[in-house]
């Protein structure tokens, strides 16, 4: 495994107490694939963007980053992480190139990934004769990873992912647990994933990965139904990376897989697991196709719902678990539904296992496959849930109670082409300026190539009123080739957009969007002060009202040096000073552009013994 990374953190103490003193600013972390446990998709804490400001005019494409293949996974984001003596946000990427790449989420300048791990060389479509092209080209790795930080009780700052690495004569999957400072594996970190029966070529690790329950759990899918595969789910203790659980959803058959187009499994407040799955063997005793379970921490199986015609699924490849499942707020309903376009709902606590007369209701949602469900709950409207399917128009559908009216409220006109339909996000400050979010190809069918992609914002209370899209101004917003099944990520005023890239394989990129420059910049910040320590200097400031992030400069003989953008905190650390004089300025941005320097502070370091000094 190779590691690109700068340079390491160096903290002092009296910097420590600085920084133990700063309150970090109210940001929005997304941490797991569709925002939360129950899969809702919406981000109800976006104070930036609205109704009014998104718009062709005000609202566009602010820098994209080039990777080195596709993404497959929505991109995820951790705020205010400490790296290098300062605080910065980070969003996370990876590619079926087996890398994962940490850049800075706010600062244009930083063209070069914070860090960039690569696992090695990947598995390819053709390495075995699957048959399709579900996915075109490498497939080291597929499902999204999931995040765990400190301040939510984690020992380290941590992503977990898994790869599917070449290795000698054959393949390995493994699950890495990541520092997110440094990109380095953690020490008890990577871990073979094995199971009985499991094959790492076959099973395609495709749904993200989810934490509950101090547990990370991952699951697997097929490659184009390529025989033998199962569907499995396997938990890792997340501190240890050690195996507490498999489920195999056909231990005594074939298939069965929890795919879920990519979405992770949905978890309640009780640390209930739920997954819907695919087609394959069916006995209601072991094996269990076409079908949504719920499971424990341990993933042993507590309820199960199956649809009366799921022999009928299974031979016409209308695989139920194409959308996964969505826990809607507020009631105990599980909602998803599959390639024939139906959506059920079932009750949490009953599932009521087989026979459509068990769910609370089902109907005809969309025309064809559905792979993208997005919740939320309107404070002019109540609660609405969103689908774009496949070869079909957006639809939303009113849900009072325990019930989903099942003639949508609202439609769009347009139909898209084909496969796969749209992936949704949503954007809100709580019940208010809702952002419908909806990334799709163009033109076109994305099932076996990569298409033009474009990215929608609709008013969520009237999706009739398109706000914004990629294509208005293509030579400025356009982000290249759709990214299959890869939902948008929304927070704290930027939109974050996986795409394929400029080729039908091979290429990668991600697209950042938001306000764009309407008015001044910020006032220069004040009260710069330093801190020496051994010939080292720290810096502090005062925070500007208003300022997304702050970036420091040095000034020595004349010349000026960039030491860091994108920090979140006023605080810089662990500047290794040149014996001599030198000055240091900081100024801060908004989306109106950056401000003026700070009134410098001059430094001077000598060869006296190291001791501290402040200035």
């Amino acid at each position: 495994m190779s590691i690109r990374s700068t340079r390491q953190p160096w903290m002092y103490v009296a910097v420590a107490v600085l920084l133990s003193s700063l309150a970090a600013f109210a940001q929005v972390d997304v941490l797991t694939q569709h925002n939360d446990p129950g899969r809702t998709g919406a981000n109800l804490h976006e104070t930036v963007l609205n109704l009014k400001n998104v718009n062709q005019k005000d609202f566009g494409l602010l820098f994209k980053h080039v990777l080195d293949d596709q993404i497959y996974a929505q991109p995820l984001l951790a705020t205010n992480i400490s790296i290098d003596g300062g605080t910065h946000d980070l969003v996370f990427l990876t590619t079926v190139n087996n890398s994962v790449y940490a850049f800075d989420a706010n600062d244009p300048a930083a063209t070069a990934p914070v860090w960039h791990v690569n696992f090695g060389t990947p598995a390819n479509l053709h390495d075995a004769d699957f048959g399709c092209f579900d996915i075109n080209g490498k497939m080291g790795i597929l499902g999204a990873p999931v995040l765990w930080l400190k301040r939510d009780g984690a020992p380290h700052d941590a992503l977990y992912v898994v790869a599917l690495t070449r290795t000698g004569g054959g393949y390995q999957q493994r699950l890495h647990a990541l520092d997110l400072a440094t990109g380095a594996d953690l020490p008890e970190s990577p871990t073979t994933i094995t199971a009985p029966g499991f094959d790492p070529l076959q099973q395609s690790q495709r749904p993200a990965l989810t934490l509950a329950n101090g547990m990370i759990y991952v699951g697997y899918a097929s490659h184009c139904d390529k025989l033998p595969y199962h569907g499995y789910l396997l938990g890792y203790d997340a501190r240890t990376l050690q195996q507490t659980a498999v489920l195999n959803t056909s231990p005594t058959g074939q298939g069965a897989t929890i795919w879920q187009s990519g979405q992770a499994p949905a978890v309640d407040a009780a640390g209930n697991i739920y997954v819907v799955t695919a087609n394959g063997d069916w006995d209601g005793v072991q094996n269990f196709s076409e079908s949504f379970l719920k499971l424990d921490a341990h993933l042993k199986l507590l309820d199960w719902f199956t649809p009366t015609n799921h022999v009928k699924l299974d031979q016409i490849d209308a695989d139920l678990g194409s959308s996964g499942p969505t826990l809607i707020p507020g009631t105990r309903m599980i909602a998803g539904g599959g390639k024939e376009g139906v959506l059920y709902a079932v009750d949490a606590d009953r599932l009521g296992h087989l026979g459509d007369e068990h769910a609370i209701q089902h109907f005809q949602a969309t025309a064809s496959h559905l792979h993208s469900l997005v919740f939320w709950e309107s404070a002019k409207r109540g609660g609405l849930l969103y689908v774009w399917g496949q070869r079909d128009k957006a639809r939303v559908y009113h849900v009072g109670g325990n019930k989903i009216d099942e003639t949508p409220v609202m439609t769009r006109p347009e139909v898209n082409e084909g496969h796969p339909g749209a992936m949704l996000s949503l954007s809100a400050n709580n019940g208010h300026d809702g952002i419908l979010w909806a990334a799709i190809h163009a033109t076109g069918d994305s099932w076996h190539e990569s298409r033009p992609g474009i990215l929608h914002a609709y008013d969520a209370d009237d999706v009739t009123h398109e706000l914004w899209n990629s294509l208005q101004n293509p030579a400025r917003d356009d982000c290249g080739e759709y990214s299959k099944m890869a939902p948008p990520t929304i927070a704290n005023g930027k939109v974050y957009l996986a795409s394929f890239g400029t080729r039908n394989i091979g290429t990668g990129q991600f697209c950042v969007y938001g306000l764009l420059p309407a008015g001044l910049p910020p006032a220069a910040p004040t009260g710069l002060k330093t801190t020496v320590v051994g010939g080292a200097v720290a810096l502090t400031w005062l925070p500007v009202p208003g300022a997304h992030t702050y970036t420091v400069r040095s000034i020595r003989e004349g010349k000026t040096l960039r030491l860091a953008g994108g920090l979140t905190t006023p605080i810089y650390s662990g500047i290794i000073a040149e014996l001599g004089s030198q000055q240091y300025t900081v100024s801060t941005d908004n989306a109106n552009g950056e401000s003026a320097a700070s009134v410098p502070v001059e430094v001077t370091i000598g060869d006296a013994p190291p001791q501290v000094r402040h200035h």
